[in-house]
């Protein structure tokens, strides 16, 4: 990026570094220029996000309340992929005090000030980066609707196994209305998720639908799994 040191930096500088980021240039090295004070507050978060997470409409949803009580143990600490304007790491701080880490990528929306303006910890970073977390730190994963078919079946795998990878023992991987085509789910996204070999608490599927029904042959999976705990061995 050129720019004139100790001075603005250029008006399409959040734009050049995030296409830059989503092609694994990422992090970004350091520059020695302002950055546009465009900090957006916002009063709450999109009101469908909350209904969502708040109470089931459909099999598919898994309102936070329920979530904690098919929880085994306490959610102290989570991440949430694609969360979006942090309604989830808003609403889990509200009802059980946990700290949710929100990854977010602007394209077009304020996303990450939108977290930010809550309180709460949004991570600036792409889908296929390393999640910059400690290993077995966590007990909750989400996945959302940014975790789909969309993504290249070996980036969803290295996912699925950084998600692993930052699960205390016993933690949970939400995957929160994941879509797919109905063939792919069983050929390839129900094998994937079962190399993991957690236990299954949630799994609900049903079609993806439109105003002119069923659409383009995509189903949506939500699925809450348990990683399993460390077995005790006798020394």
């Amino acid at each position: 990026m050129n720019y004139t040191p100790f001075r603005p930096c250029p008006p399409d500088s959040l734009s050049l570094a995030e296409s830059l980021i989503l092609r694994g240039c990422h992090p970004l090295p350091r520059r020695r220029c302002f950055s546009p004070s465009h900090f957006v507050r916002t009063q709450t978060e999109p009101k469908t996000d909350i209904t969502r997470l708040l109470s089931a409409g459909s099999a598919l949803d898994l309102p936070v309340p329920q979530l904690l009580r098919l929880s085994p143990s306490p959610i102290r600490l989570a991440l949430d992929i694609g969360g979006g304007s942090g309604a989830l790491a808003s609403l889990l701080r509200r009802l059980a005090n946990a700290t949710v880490l929100t990854t977010t990528m602007n394209l077009g929306y304020p996303y990450s000030e939108a977290v930010a303006s809550q309180g709460l910890v949004p991570l600036h970073m792409p889908l296929q980066q390393r999640f910059p977390v400690h290993d077995g730190s966590l007990d909750l994963v989400r996945a959302g609707r940014a975790v789909n078919r969309w993504i290249p079946t070996p980036s969803l795998e290295f996912l699925l196994f950084d998600a692993d990878r930052v699960l205390r023992p016993g933690g949970l991987l939400w995957m929160d209305h994941f879509f797919c085509r109905t063939g792919d789910l069983t050929g390839i996204y129900t094998p994937m998720i079962g190399r993991l070999s957690y236990k299954t608490i949630k799994w609900a599927v049903e079609n993806k639908t439109d105003g002119g029904g069923v659409r383009y042959g995509e189903v949506y999976l939500t699925a809450l799994l348990q990683k399993p705990p460390v077995l005790a061995t006798k020394v």
